[in-house]
């Protein structure tokens, strides 16, 4: 189910004018680049937030990257519906705050002990929440971080664009990423 190309991406515009000072902003991305960049990682893994408890088609997609055989740390209370469908997180313990310091730690070997991530896709976060997170990232690690929620994240290494206004091509997008991962695995 993939984006029309008469369809048009919102301009990527900062969700918060007054709190971001970025140097170097993120890319707006389509879906098809975050498939693309989540397939030739070595390492990735999806972050979840606390807006899959109020919102069952993240959830949706949540469960898909892990049918894909993207593993999952659900931060907050996400972990409960991902559970409740057969989603086994890495980690369901701790906060966003924990999993950013844990990811900035360069000796850290990750929760399943495969090593770093190198890609971090992050879903169901506020924005002005997940923004601090993204930035310490940015500034002081490797890992390439995508946000793929509907607010534009100006401190990741790429972003959708603004799609608040238009939440059908916002669950287009998410499940055109999905589906270009190609196969997975059932975790």
């Amino acid at each position: 189910m993939a984006v029309k190309k008469e369809e048009k991406y919102p301009v990527a515009r900062r969700y918060q004018i007054a709190d971001i000072q970025v140097s170097r902003e993120a890319t707006a991305v389509k879906p098809s680049l975050v498939s693309n960049v989540i397939k030739r990682a070595k390492n990735p893994v999806l972050v979840t937030g606390g807006q899959l408890l109020k919102e069952e088609k993240l959830v949706d997609i949540a469960v898909k990257f892990y049918e894909k055989g993207i593993p999952i740390i659900a931060t907050g209370g996400s972990s409960k519906p991902l559970i409740e469908r057969g989603v086994k997180p890495l980690s369901s313990v701790f906060t966003l705050h924990y999993v950013t310091q844990f990811m900035l730690d360069d000796e850290w070997n990750g929760f399943n002990n495969t090593g770093r991530y190198d890609v971090a896709i992050f879903l169901g976060f506020l924005p002005y929440y997940l923004s601090r997170m993204l930035s310490a990232l940015k500034h002081f690690s490797k890992i390439t971080t995508i946000s793929i929620d509907e607010f534009y994240q100006p401190h990741a290494k790429f972003s959708f664009t603004n799609l608040t206004a238009n939440k059908e091509l916002y669950y287009k997008m998410l499940e055109e990423v999905v589906n270009g991962l190609g196969g997975g695995n059932d975790g």
